[in-house]
């Protein structure tokens, strides 16, 4: 009885060995297979993108139909897949929504373009990773970190032409004290801060000062910070310990500089917030 169970579970043995094997043997070539297209893909990427750049430079001027073709198609080429965008896009109409609170309608944000890092061995731009991503709605210009899709900058969008409008601030003087500014920015910060990606409880408040109808204000994380070493010429004491000259003959002393991570906000005194800027992503490049 044993030896019949043996032999009628043998077929079923032999067949899990088979495809162990195959897998062993195949997996590493689909690997290998997988691995070719995306570099050839990536090949042809670049090559496309080299192209563009290089009609761009041939032709600088900016104004021109031909250079605005090239750069939109230049755009949409280095730009994530539209699925990946769609968080962003959410965001920003997210963000909108919480500055024109009284607008019932489906903002439509429009992505602009990117921009990018170098590589990491210093040998060109990295095309294939956006940096920043940049958008306009409503007369609005926007900054997301593609990684996150965290809204880091808003502010008026660039206008082209003088007949081009202008958004729709709210200037009706309901607030004239700092401090009650302060409490409907910081309202609006932590209501927004999963599309934002600050933590304003960990920051230190300041009030900057005011011009007609503006308030200026920002928080700021001091456990959030980047050193960098800068080199100052001219006007140093030659007797400074770490002096030194220059090549040029020019006495100069290296410093060091501390940046921390900065939220800042303009505000109106009717209580919008017209300009928003987090500058996490540009710490390491201050």
């Amino acid at each position: 009885m044993k030896h019949k169970n043996k032999s009628r579970f043998l077929p079923v043995i032999l067949l899990i060995a088979l495809i162990a094997v195959l897998a062993v043997v195949l997996a590493p070539r689909l690997v290998s297979q997988s691995k070719v297209i995306q570099t050839l893909q990536s090949n042809s990427k670049d090559k496309e993108v080299s192209e563009l750049l290089a009609a761009m430079s041939a032709n600088p001027n900016k104004e021109s139909e031909e250079y605005k073709v090239l750069r939109q198609k230049f755009c949409l080429l280095t730009a994530r897949p539209e699925t990946e965008r769609a968080k962003a896009v959410n965001n920003i109409r997210e963000f909108l929504h919480g500055v024109y609170p009284a607008v019932s309608k489906e903002f439509e944000p429009e992505f602009i373009c990117s921009r990018f890092n170098g590589k990491p061995d210093d040998s060109g731009t990295d095309y294939n990773n956006p940096a920043v991503e940049f958008y306009e709605a409503e007369n609005h210009s926007f900054e997301i970190d593609p990684k996150t899709n965290y809204i880091l900058g808003f502010a008026e969008a660039e206008r082209n032409k003088r007949s081009d409008p202008l958004p729709n601030y709210d200037y009706s003087g309901i607030y004239s004290k700092p401090e009650e500014l302060r409490q409907v920015a910081e309202r609006f910060l932590v209501d927004h801060r999963d599309i934002l990606g600050v933590d304003i409880t960990k920051m230190t408040y300041k009030f900057e000062g005011t011009k007609p109808g503006n308030f200026f204000m920002f928080w700021e994380d001091k456990n959030v910070s980047s050193t960098k070493e800068h080199e100052v010429c001219g006007d140093v004491d030659q007797k400074r310990e770490g002096a030194y000259k220059n090549n040029q003959g020019v006495w100069c002393i290296k410093m060091k500089s501390t940046n921390y991570q900065r939220v800042d906000i303009t505000i109106t005194n009717g209580g919008q917030i017209i300009i928003y800027r987090n500058n996490i992503n540009d710490l390491d490049k201050l």
